[in-house]
């Protein structure tokens, strides 16, 4: 088996799947990526996951 294939495997097990396709961007991976690539300079923490779940992450990072 190759990488992907023991990878694609893992992940059924656990009840998930490998996606081949970027998330929707009002989800909250989504969000990230977003904030992500609009902020290159900024490290994401903890309290941007916990923004991009609760929808309340922007765009723009809150440092100057």
């Amino acid at each position: 088996m190759d990488n992907d294939t023991d990878l694609r495997f893992a992940l059924q097990v656990a009840g998930a799947e490998l996606a081949d396709t970027p998330p929707p961007s009002d989800s909250p991976l989504g969000r990230l990526r977003l904030f992500a690539v609009a902020n290159p300079g900024v490290q994401l923490t903890a309290g941007h996951v916990h923004k991009a779940l609760a929808g309340t992450l922007g765009l723009r990072s809150d440092r100057p």
